[in-house]
């Protein structure tokens, strides 16, 4: 249920390599902090979008092969985790879990995602599916064309600081794709990255959603 529908992921991070106060906020603050920066990692890692795609495409998705393991109950229930508004939930409550224990850093992180590293990488993931449905060669440079210095400063801050190093671990992005060091190591990690994250997401729906896979031998 992973693999190729989500190389969009994969390729963008590709692409990407081969191209404040310590106090803690009040409740009303923390919340809106929480808001934006969700907002933020949402535009950075659109997997929501990806998934209403391949829900209007497909109207038994994610249940391929396990049409006669899943109720129409916990179709529907999964097909709603796996929806841009669930997966906004899902990113929530990471990025809560995040901004409550690292509110120190929230300033200069939302500063740098909403400064062109949540817009840019954004835009190679959504140019990536679109190209992926296509067939057409996505080209960086052209995705990119429009983004100004000020843009691209943050969006490769977030890729290569190692200052960021906690947010690209809640965008699900890791540490592999800055060490890769050619294109083809940049793809590869890039694959990986992309796999794992939509795994997780995928799996914590399914738990959610009280889906239990089934084993090896084919029995749950």
């Amino acid at each position: 249920m992973t693999g190729k529908r989500f190389r969009s992921f994969c390729l963008a991070a590709g692409l990407v390599l081969a191209a404040g106060s310590a106090l803690a906020a009040s409740p009303a603050e923390g919340d809106a902090r929480v808001e934006r920066m969700t907002d933020a990692m949402v535009q950075l890692v659109p997997l929501g979008r990806v998934f209403d795609t391949l829900a209007v495409a497909d109207p038994v998705w994610p249940s391929q092969g396990m049409e006669d393991q899943i109720s129409v109950a916990e179709l529907r229930c999964a097909r709603d985790e796996l929806s841009s508004a669930g997966y906004r939930r899902y990113v929530r409550n990471r990025v809560q879990e995040h901004v409550q224990a690292h509110p120190e850093r929230f300033d200069l992180e939302i500063e740098t995602l909403e400064g062109g590293a949540a817009e840019l990488f954004g835009k190679l993931i959504i140019a990536g599916a679109e190209g992926e449905r296509t067939g057409v060669e996505v080209d960086p440079e052209v995705v990119l064309e429009g983004a100004t210095a000020d843009q691209m400063v943050a969006f490769m801050t977030f890729f290569s600081d190692p200052e960021f190093a906690g947010l690209r671990k809640l965008a699900g992005i890791g540490e592999s794709l800055g060490q890769a060091k050619d294109a083809e190591s940049s793809e590869k990690a890039g694959e990986q990255a992309g796999n794992d994250l939509a795994a997780t997401v995928m799996l914590n729906a399914l738990q959610a959603c009280g889906i239990e896979l089934p084993t090896s031998d084919g029995n749950s």
